[in-house]
């Protein structure tokens, strides 16, 4: 009889014990839902509704969740070859361009809740961001910054976004500082013939001379790398269409005049 009693006190116990520790879960989570809060060193949980989401967002973590399901992972890259002022100026160009889409995507997070749709809102979204480096030096550092996003459909689609600095003067190259003279005739029917030879479906029988589509290129140290993202020449299944053009081809590709 004593024996059973013990047994019951323990047990007592150990369910007061237990609905305590679940209470202050409880409250913690309350508490979460208040604010942001920041979990650990790289994970971040925004809280902001769509009339405080700022116009420009400054990412410094490495991710960030957003509403329990969805979430932004910004990739940290590391240029150990430039000084504190070019690495100031490459990461805030970077910024610039990327806080913009940033906040574009979490404009997307809200204006989903405020359909009030079970099916549009069944699923988390997703925006990925990473870098590919094509060429760096001391004086010269050019990148991909690739943007995987997903907000529903039948796939995510992946963006991307060229960088090409000039680390001695603090500023970007265009295509034609690198390239004088380049023919954008003759560079599209050099994509044509590429996309051909390699059997890549295209939309059309041949690459339009259009700047718009030839102008995310990145430089290396014997030639240029074109890129062309998912839908802008080619349909999905294509993929991304990468073509690298030596120096050498780059000049028969100029103007001859």
């Amino acid at each position: 009889m004593y024996f059973k009693k013990k047994i019951s006190l323990v047990t007592l116990i150990f369910l007061v014990l237990f609905i305590n520790v679940f209470a202050m879960n409880e409250q913690n989570l309350n508490k979460s839902d208040q604010s942001a809060i920041k979990t650990s060193p790289n994970i971040q949980t925004l809280k902001a509704k769509p009339i405080t989401v700022p116009k420009q967002v400054i990412i410094l973590d490495d991710f960030i969740k957003v509403n329990s399901q969805d979430t932004i992972k910004v990739e940290t890259i590391q240029f150990p070859l430039m000084t504190e002022a070019q690495q100031q100026f490459v990461i805030k160009t970077i910024s610039d361009y990327r806080s913009t889409k940033i906040k574009l995507f979490i404009d997307a997070f809200y204006n989903r809740d405020l359909v009030k749709d079970q099916f549009y809102q069944d699923f988390p979204y997703i925006q990925d961001w990473y870098f590919e480096i094509v060429f760096q030096s001391q004086t010269e550092l050019s990148l991909k910054l690739l943007n995987y996003e997903f907000t529903g459909g039948a796939h995510g689609n992946t963006s991307v976004k060229n960088f090409n600095f000039d680390l001695v003067n603090f500023k970007t190259y265009a295509l034609t500082d690198k390239v004088k003279n380049l023919n954008l005739d003759t560079l599209a029917n050099y994509c044509t013939d590429y996309c051909q030879k390699n059997q890549i479906p295209i939309f059309d029988e041949k690459v339009q001379a259009n700047p718009n589509l030839l102008k995310i290129w990145n430089f290396a140290k014997d030639g240029i790398l074109l890129t062309f993202p998912q839908y802008s020449i080619a349909p999905y299944s294509s993929g991304i269409i990468e073509i690298y053009i030596p120096n050498d081809k780059l000049n028969e590709l100029k103007n001859t005049k």
